[in-house]
């Protein structure tokens, strides 16, 4: 029987086809989008594994919204009868005695079930696939933006090595040439040979350094190439994420639809279903049989074959219209509504806290995103004055009053302060990026 609770699933059904073509859209625009730097990543065994969930449970939605159904059954029976007495016995035909009963039979069955819109369990069924299609949509929207903030974080990492390599170079040139001056002075007696010693040991630690940085950029370039190849893409300029809704509040949302669905149910099962059907006897051996239920409102049609026709005075009934009336109330009943009712409440309150969670935690990602800001910033000044610094010891060199030393040591001071402003930089992205894997918001939908 149709009531409240089947257009609330309705209507909730909708809003969740909605959201669902929605997320679709938005991740066939993001799919063209993410040329590129992000291109390779379509292919990533974690991006495929969650479009193949998502494409099940698109299958499984259009298997609910099936308009036709089809279904088939047959049986056959053999019989052990005791063969009917000779003729003298049985001079009258139509004594049932006299009657030769059959060894064997059969009865098949061939129906169509239609579903012109859905309701009541159907309109349950078709809501529950629909959330089922935005909870896979989301898993694949989780798995872009993870596999593409690993990517950009990758990048980065790189460019952060490279600088740190080009800081160990000089680091060895710097030890070198104090190595140098240290054995100049000891050929001079200004040195002693524990200076030249500590000299060595230092020239040594900066190859130890130099060889340890070539590993981590090797490494840094392997990781880069695991997840786009070997691509010269480079990643766009980041937009920080203003606004969106975390995954965790709308994982809650649908954990709240799934509820109220399942109270609907609860709600509907308690209720009298009116079964209705007509059979029309085609032949002694044939019927057709339309019927329909208020549980479903779903019409369906059947044909009925069997090889023991119908005998007298059954073959004289043309057709047969059944009305029934079933309500299933068990006790108990009111105690399994209430539980039904507080599980939607509590899934209400789910939603509730995921709101307030997620609020603080987005407060929190922006609060140390502002941080990374001001150390980034921080970083750019140190560099700028390292330059500064560096041309004013070429200019002091070239006028005598420095000698080269003071320059290379500028130089490493300057590369180091480059350094700085990389992993400055990684630092802000990465809180950027938290940003985005907090509201599952892929970059290549946003950064263009």
């Amino acid at each position: 029987m149709s009531g409240p609770q089947d257009l609330g699933n309705r209507s909730q059904g909708q809003k969740a086809m909605g959201a669902v073509l929605a997320l679709l859209v938005a991740g066939a625009l993001g799919s063209g989008l993410a040329q590129g730097f992000f291109a390779p990543l379509e292919n990533h065994p974690s991006l495929l594994q969650a479009r193949l969930g998502l494409e099940a449970a698109q299958a499984q939605l259009r298997a609910t919204q099936s308009p036709v159904s089809l279904q088939a059954q047959g049986g056959f029976s053999f019989f052990e009868v005791t063969p009917p007495p000779g003729p003298p016995t049985c001079p009258n035909p139509l004594n049932p005695q006299c009657i030769n009963l059959p060894s064997d039979g059969r009865q098949i069955t061939l129906g169509l079930t239609f579903t012109p819109f859905p309701f009541g369990d159907v309109s349950d069924a078709v809501n529950q696939a629909a959330l089922g299609v935005e909870q896979a949509a989301l898993g694949v929207r989780q798995a872009r933006t993870q596999l593409e903030a690993q990517a950009v974080e990758a990048f980065l990492r790189v460019r952060l090595a490279e600088s740190g390599l080009e800081v160990a170079r000089l680091g060895v040139r710097l030890a070198q040439a104090n190595l140098e001056a240290a054995r100049l002075r000891e050929s001079r007696g200004a040195a002693s040979p524990s200076e030249v010693r500590q000299a060595e040991a230092n020239l040594r630690q900066a190859a130890i350094q130099q060889a340890d940085a070539e590993r981590n950029l090797a490494l840094a370039r392997q990781s880069l190439t695991d997840l786009i190849g070997p691509s010269s893409a480079t990643p766009p300029r980041l937009a920080v994420p203003t606004e969106g809704t975390p995954p965790q509040v709308r994982q809650a949302e649908l954990q709240l639809a799934n509820a109220q669905i399942a109270f609907d149910r609860a709600v509907r099962g308690v209720l009298p279903v009116v079964q209705g059907n007509y059979t029309r006897n085609t032949s002694d051996n044939d019927s057709l049989t339309l019927s329909i239920n208020s549980r479903t409102l779903q019409p369906s049609l059947s044909y009925t074959n069997t090889s023991q026709g119908r005998s007298a005075p059954q073959d004289r009934i043309n057709g047969t219209l059944q009305i029934g009336l079933s309500a299933n109330i068990a006790f108990g009943v009111l105690d399994a509504l209430e539980a039904a009712q507080k599980q939607v409440d509590a899934a209400r309150q789910a939603v509730e806290a995921a709101r307030r969670s997620s609020k603080l935690q987005e407060d929190l990602l922006r609060s140390s995103l502002q941080t990374t800001e001001q150390n980034l910033t921080n970083a750019q000044q140190v560099r700028s004055d390292a330059e500064r610094s560096l041309n004013e010891a070429r200019e002091r060199e070239r006028l005598g009053l420095a000698s080269p030393l003071a320059t290379l040591q500028a130089e490493l001071a300057l590369a180091q302060a480059r350094l700085g402003v990389e992993q400055a930089e990684l630092n802000r992205t990465q809180r950027i990026l938290d940003l985005y894997r907090f509201f599952a918001l892929p970059l290549s939908e946003v950064n263009r």
